[in-house]
């Protein structure tokens, strides 16, 4: 598992374009979410005993969910890791030309995606009495959910104007949890 992550980071490194102050990232459009016949995956365990336990709401806040990580994750995750070389490069300095401009872009594309998915993933967790401890009964919605909180956490440390190393563990907290949605095959076909 551990080669697998550093084997992912390391090729989106490499696929990540280089920020640069005349190159800002664009603007994520909205997503639509549409109709499918996509459906949670029963077949593994203990999701298979938690079957029950899944609302129509549920399925549908992990398929709109999975449409938008086909559609947006992987440029939303480049522009990302864009910018965190483009403030590394430039030593955590946000005066540099084009910083200010190119964090703002990218914060605002994270909260976009993160206001998509807050309800969402918010719905695909639900709380086991008597403990009240969280999980989710859809195989991966709680992936999902990790996802949209460290979407929150990037942004955040961007407005904050943090270095590029201080936003460095929730990047790649996000990275991992994409990798796992990506590699378990959950959201093909939605």
């Amino acid at each position: 598992m551990f080669r697998v992550v550093v084997a992912s980071i390391a090729a989106l490194l490499v696929a990540a374009p280089m920020a640069r102050a005349d190159e800002v990232a664009p603007t994520l459009p909205v997503f639509t979410p549409h109709p499918s016949a996509w459906q949670p995956d029963y077949t593994v365990f203990p999701y298979n005993l938690w079957q029950i336990r899944v609302t129509p709401e549920q399925v549908t806040a992990m398929r709109d969910s999975c449409q938008w990580f086909n559609a947006q994750y992987d440029e939303l995750m480049a522009q990302v890791f864009g910018f965190q070389h483009f403030l590394a490069d430039h030593d955590d300095d946000w005066s540099a030309p084009g910083m200010t401009r190119a964090g703002d872009v990218v914060a605002a594309n994270l909260d976009q995606s993160a206001a998509f998915l807050n309800p969402r993933a918010h719905t695909l967790f639900i709380i086991n009495y008597p403990d009240q401890s969280e999980y989710s009964p859809v195989f991966h919605g709680d992936s999902m959910y990790r996802l949209w909180y460290q979407f929150t956490q990037i942004s955040d440390k961007i407005k904050k104007r943090l270095p590029a190393g201080q936003i460095n563990a929730n990047i790649a907290t996000a990275n991992v949890y994409g990798g796992v949605i990506r590699d378990s095959g959950v959201c093909a076909g939605a």
